[in-house]
């Protein structure tokens, strides 16, 4: 055989081979999870995709609202570090890996309130009415710890209980529509904030979202 021979045969040799193995992206992406710490509303996290948006290199990011993570895909060669700066920058925390993603708790309630929870994970709890407090206002507060606006009615019926002896409140965390709350509280639950006021005399008022004026007017009703 000839040199040429055998160095023709060698090519097609390699070429086969190269036509056999998976070809790599010039630019090979990796996915990254990060526990985000120091947020008050599932919103929070579309600060740190505003900041993500002006870094090359930084792909698809979305955010898990009840687990409290950032998944980010980011090209080969881009650091964590990238996010980290990012997540600082919009004035929250994030840490590298899963399982550690955690909203800011709520305040405590005045000593001696009249304030209990009725169910902390979404779990039904039957008819409302059946659990009203004789002789008071009792308020439904139904809430999320990734819901912003909740966090405002939280701080005003603080407020309120702090300042009055004849109002009751009742915390309902929903964790998410499809929750058994949810479906228990049916098509009268359609965002969040959601609160049922029942008057000492047994009226019941509902009120949609952040509306504080028409909660203390719920206060005020016979």
């Amino acid at each position: 055989m000839s040199a040429s021979s055998y160095t023709g045969g060698m090519n097609r040799a390699l070429l086969a081979l190269c036509l056999l193995l998976p070809a790599v992206p010039a630019h090979a992406a990796r996915v990254q999870v990060f526990s985000i710490q120091g947020a008050d509303c599932a919103d929070c996290a579309d600060r740190i995709r505003d900041q993500l948006k002006k870094t090359k290199g930084v792909g698809k990011v979305e955010f898990d609202k009840q687990k409290v993570e950032l998944t980010v895909k980011l090209d080969d060669g881009v650091s964590d570090g990238v996010v980290l700066a990012a997540a600082e920058r919009a004035g929250l925390k994030a840490v590298v890996g899963p399982g550690q993603g955690a909203y800011l708790p709520h305040p405590e309630y005045p000593a001696g309130a009249d304030v209990a929870w009725l169910s902390r994970d979404g779990a039904a709890v039957g008819p409302l009415d059946k659990l009203r407090v004789d002789g008071k206002y009792t308020v439904f507060d139904v809430y999320a710890d990734w819901c912003g606006p909740c966090r405002a009615v939280d701080e005003h019926l603080r407020e309120v209980v702090a300042a009055r002896a004849d109002v009751a409140v009742r915390k309902l965390n929903l964790v998410d529509f499809d929750r058994p709350l949810g479906r228990e509280l049916g098509d009268r639950l359609q965002a969040l904030p959601h609160l049922v006021v029942f008057t000492p005399a047994g009226r019941r008022v509902d009120v949609s979202g952040a509306e504080v004026e028409k909660l203390d007017k719920a206060l005020a009703a016979k």
